[in-house]
């Protein structure tokens, strides 16, 4: 064979190997990332299931609780997350803006979807105006713009929520849909989309029974910017949201963390962890804490501070680091209502600086306060919101 004939093969195979490869790739996206087609609105995000998959046999009542709730990597929100190995999250961060936070939780054994999504900015009062004004024909239209054919089949309209029923066909399979939206106290839509197969109608009311309670918002992160990131640690119960540009350095689920600047790991630091049997009836023991941790600190001044059903108290200090150079630092402690104790410590390197003042601080202190201050959290006690 000449050599002419052999590199337009080779150049043929590469070709047919990349075409297959950017095939199976698409395909296994489409298993995660819904709304893969155009939409006319774009306060709309389509939700989605694989078609030209066999229907699994029905399961109604399948064991999927046990495992903590997801939270949103802006800390936003929680949801429900299923229990089971065939349970995937996917969060497009192409979708993702400062008035929408959105993620799929779906199941290709189940071929069952979970999409949660919150939209600021839906100025409608009441669940009867969200039925006849949002949630039009051209609104579906585009939230099932992916299927072959869609056709609501029933509507609940409740004092601050509406549920819709659907039927559904995709790539010759059919799937029964719902949407819950609900208008949240804290100026937010809050939105769930299921999709199961139309021979499992059981599954649907077994998601919704799951996936109702658990979806809500953290109105104090979403009072801080969303490219801050959150750090969930469902066993010392707690959520922190990190400014953006932080890492964690150290630690896990379950174990302390240390997070610093990227940038300069050396200008800032704050340790998160939990202490379930510690005392923390006022003030006295927060500073007590303090000086066991830091035996250096001289102590600036103790505030009390309340997030949500946890109190406790943020205690200013100075000391001295390992090299003997001056620093300030700020302690958060908190006690949740089932007795745990909470600890943010944050140490930063200028001197002398009363980290209880946010007004008076800027740029790198004043981020790195608020992540302490208001963006350290305890997650709710089962069957409460951040609210209660």
């Amino acid at each position: 064979m000449s050599l002419s004939r052999k590199r337009n093969r080779q150049i043929a195979t590469g070709i047919g190997t990349l075409v297959g490869v950017i095939i199976i790739f698409t395909f296994v996206v489409s298993l995660i990332n819904p709304g893969l087609g155009a939409t006319s609105d774009p306060d709309v995000i389509p939700t989605w299931t694989p078609g030209r998959t066999e229907l699994p046999p029905p399961d109604p009542n399948p064991p999927l609780g046990g495992e903590p709730p997801y939270v949103h990597s802006s800390g936003y929100f929680q949801t429900f997350m299923p229990a089971g190995n065939d349970w995937v999250s996917y969060e497009d961060p192409a979708s993702q803006d400062d008035s929408f936070v959105s993620v799929v939780i779906q199941s290709g054994q189940r071929l069952a979807v979970i999409h949660n999504y919150i939209r600021r900015g839906v100025e409608i009062e009441s669940g009867e105006s969200l039925s006849n004004t949002y949630l039009t024909d051209a609104h579906f239209a585009d939230a099932w713009i992916d299927y072959d054919r869609w056709t609501e089949t029933g509507r609940v309209v409740e004092e601050d929520a509406v549920v819709t029923s659907f039927e559904l066909v995709s790539g010759g399979n059919e799937y029964l849909g719902r949407d819950i939206s609900r208008l949240g106290d804290d100026g937010w839509l809050y939105v769930t989309r299921l999709v199961v197969p139309a021979n499992n109608p059981g599954l649907l009311d077994t998601l919704e029974r799951y996936v109702r309670p658990a979806f809500f918002g953290y109105p104090q992160l979403q009072a801080l910017p969303r490219r801050w990131p959150a750090y969930a640690d469902p066993e010392y119960g707690f959520v922190f949201k990190a400014p953006e540009g932080w890492q964690r350095v150290a630690g896990d689920v379950g174990r302390p963390a240390t997070f610093s600047p990227a940038g300069d790991p050396d200008s800032a630091l704050v340790r998160v962890w939990a202490e379930p049997e510690r005392t923390l009836d006022g003030a006295g023991d927060a500073e007590a804490w303090l000086a066991e941790l830091v035996p250096s600190a001289q102590v600036i001044g103790t505030d009390p501070l309340q997030q949500g059903q946890a109190q406790g108290f943020q205690v200013a200090y100075q000391f001295r680091d390992p090299d003997g150079d001056p620093r300030s630092g700020l302690l958060v402690v908190l006690r949740r209502p089932d007795g745990s104790v909470q600890a943010a410590n944050l140490q930063v390197r200028q001197a002398e600086v009363n980290l209880l003042e946010g007004a008076a601080l800027d740029g790198l202190l004043a981020d790195a306060r608020r992540a302490v201050v208001e963006g350290f959290i305890p997650l709710p006690v089962a069957g409460e919101s951040p609210a209660s």
